[in-house]
């Protein structure tokens, strides 16, 4: 075990963490602690965060970015001051409540002007499928924190097999996210795996439209106010339909006496 740990100490780090940057931290889980408030946890991945630093968070829904003050930073169990690239810990936050968060926002720095993609361009390679992939498959992207189903909206070919590459063109279905040119990727399915990286992003692409929620209401209402008019109508207009006589049309005979 010692050799193990001498090991992994003197593996090379993978990521090329900036200190001097602009200040970026990437949201891994959410936790709402009595007494405390909502607390995130996540990897400071750009840059130095201080205790009642000003940040954005986001994106929520509609790709917008709120702003957000930093209240107490913990860092395995024990409260720092700061917290720098590469270093993973917890912020406890500000007037903004757990439901607001979700796995795979960002806090950054207001400097950033940050954005939210709706799509974005990967060249990626199938590792294993057990058919073919083409325009409109539906499949989980990880990338960093995040998680999401896209959809392929365009390629550079007209289908995909196992061990094919190609360039394809995604579209998240639900939220919008944070993400940026260079960063890997994972895109799989049941079964399916492949893998990439993302060359491009497309920050003005527009949010899907969704309707209105009284537009959606409208033909319900209009149908049980059509009904309940129908019932009230035939209700109080007369019966037309003729009751059979039980009695004989045939005019009676009177008997006389002889």
């Amino acid at each position: 075990m010692d050799l193990l740990k001498s090991f992994l100490n003197l593996l090379s780090v993978r990521n090329n963490y900036k200190e001097g940057d602009i200040a970026e931290f990437q949201i891994d889980d959410t936790y709402s602690v009595p007494g405390v408030g909502t607390v995130i946890s996540g990897t400071c991945m750009r840059g130095l965060i201080k205790t009642n630093d000003p940040l954005l968070m986001g994106p929520d829904s509609l790709g917008n970015f709120k702003p957000i003050v930093v209240k107490s930073i913990h860092r395995k169990r024990l409260p720092v001051k700061e917290v720098k690239a590469g270093q993973s810990s917890s912020f406890a936050l500000k007037k903004i409540k757990r439901g607001e968060i979700r796995k795979g926002m960002v806090l950054v720095s207001p400097n950033s002007n940050p954005q939210g993609i709706w799509e974005f361009e990967s060249e990626i390679r199938v590792l294993h499928h057990p058919t073919t992939i083409s325009v409109k498959y539906q499949a989980m992207v990880h990338t960093g924190s995040i998680r999401q189903t896209a959809s392929i909206i365009t390629m550079s070919v007209q289908h995909m097999r196992t061990g094919d590459k190609a360039i394809c063109r995604f579209r998240f279905i639900k939220n919008p996210e944070y993400i940026k040119e260079g960063a890997r990727m994972v895109f799989r399915e049941g079964r399916t795996k492949a893998v990439g990286n993302i060359i491009k992003v497309f920050p003005d692409a527009p949010a899907p439209y969704r309707g209105n929620k009284r537009d959606k209401m409208k033909p319900k209402y209009n149908a049980r106010r059509r009904i309940k008019s129908m019932n009230d109508k035939s209700d109080t207009e007369p019966n037309l339909k003729t009751v059979p006589s039980t009695t004989s049309t045939t005019p009676s005979v009177e008997s006389t006496g002889t």
